[in-house]
């Protein structure tokens, strides 16, 4: 069968992906040891410290990294044939979830967002991530030449996008269906449809947008206390303010590693969506800004690997999609943490504890291999067909460079 091939653009969304992991991993034992310790301190019982186990959710991300990069590895060795046939089951499989959990999901914090069982939960929101791009690539290289069309060719891949929103906001998942929006309308843009098309639905979505953010709790909840978190610092602001302090405290170079002083019960989910300000707190902005370098590479490389695809419509949009949700993510998450946006549940690909989230971004990522290397298989077989032409080409040259021999 051959060596696995991968280009440079590969390997280095292999190095960021591993790296951010790594990150995480660290960082996540930094917080919940300390908040493990600080919980059995704080139980006034006489046991021994030996007796907490303060390693519980280092063990547990490192079962689901290791199992993301199996399932990375079958991703990349899924021919890309293959996953194009899946488009349909996957799509269907994912509203399918996304209904289910309304009505079967455990209510965490008021959402619906997470089925669980035998101890572990998952968000459908993630499957549901692949599965809109796969057919948004899908639909849209089937009407390439119907892009012009405003019903075929965008309303219809859009109302798709708008009914997973509409699913998502139900559970509530604002933050998910913000990024679904965002990633289906780049990948329509780049695809070709006109700028009026889009002009024309955000002026039919911006006031049911409107009315959804200000009804009911959500203006109270959400956006007053993002523009005034100083008046809510024990109440709805009290997350935020805690993660602006944690992030800000560790200056350019941070605390050090495992050092800080604000995670033991500080800041909630200080591991998982809240990871960035722990990074900020002991790493500081040189921690920061080496894991936002990771997010770039990992884009950089990943639209790269999508460019090599340009004459296929269904690779270059799956790889350009499938790039964009994991650092438009990041990036939604990094500015909730510093209080650029409201409040979101979304976590930080590669680096926040959670099975499902780690899961799903290495198969993201094995994917983005799977279009690498068939890349190059298909420029390797180029090469050697080339080279076996070479000898012939060579002689003929030869052959009429040589000087006729001059009669007798």
């Amino acid at each position: 069968m051959g060596r696995i091939r991968f280009s440079n653009h590969g390997w280095m969304l292999i190095l960021a992906a591993l790296c951010l992991s790594a990150l995480g991993l660290v960082m996540i034992f930094s917080v919940t040891g300390g908040l493990l310790l600080s919980k059995h301190y704080a139980s006034m019982t006489r046991a021994a410290t030996s007796t907490v186990n303060t390693r519980v959710f280092l063990v547990s991300q490192s079962i689901y990294i290791m199992v993301g990069i199996f399932f990375a590895v079958v991703a990349a060795m899924t021919p890309v044939w293959l996953t194009r046939k899946l488009v349909k089951p996957a799509i269907v499989g994912a509203f399918v979830l996304l209904v289910t959990v309304l009505f079967l999901g455990v209510n965490v914090n008021g959402a619906h967002r997470w089925f669980q069982f035998m101890g572990f939960s998952f968000q459908p929101m993630e499957i549901a991530k692949i599965a809109l791009i796969l057919y948004l690539a899908y639909i849209i290289e089937k009407r390439v030449d119907l892009l012009e069309d405003p019903w075929k060719g965008f309303g219809q891949p859009l109302l798709i996008t708008g009914l997973m929103i509409v699913l998502l906001l139900m559970q509530p998942d604002f933050g998910s269906a913000v990024l679904f929006i965002v990633v289906a309308t780049m990948m329509l843009f780049v695809a070709g449809s006109r700028l009026y098309y889009f002009a024309l639905a955000a002026a039919v979505s911006l006031p049911l947008l409107w009315y959804y953010m200000v009804a009911g709790w959500r203006l109270s909840k959400r956006i007053i206390p993002f523009l005034h978190p100083e008046y809510f610092s024990q109440g709805a602001s009290y997350q935020i303010i805690r993660s602006l302090d944690a992030f800000g405290s560790g200056g350019v170079w941070g605390y050090g590693l495992g050092d800080g002083p604000y995670k033991m019960d500080f800041l909630p989910e200080a591991h998982t969506d809240y990871i960035a300000a722990m990074i900020g707190q002991e790493l500081g902005f040189a921690g920061v800004a080496f894991m936002i370098a990771l997010y770039a590479m990992f884009l950089y490389a990943g639209v790269r690997i999508a460019w090599s695809h340009r004459d296929s419509m269904f690779r270059f949009l799956l790889g350009l999609g499938l790039s964009l949700m994991l650092v438009l993510q990041a990036l939604i998450n990094l500015s909730v943490v510093m209080n650029l946006i409201p409040s979101k549940g979304i976590t930080l690909p590669f680096v926040s504890f959670g099975g499902s989230s780690m899961l799903i971004s290495y198969v993201s990522l094995g994917l983005l291999l799977s279009l690498d290397r068939e890349h190059c298989v298909a420029l390797s077989r180029g090469a050697a067909g080339a080279t076996a032409a070479k000898p012939v080409e060579s002689v003929g040259k030869a052959e009429a460079k040589r000087p006729k021999p001059v009669p007798a």
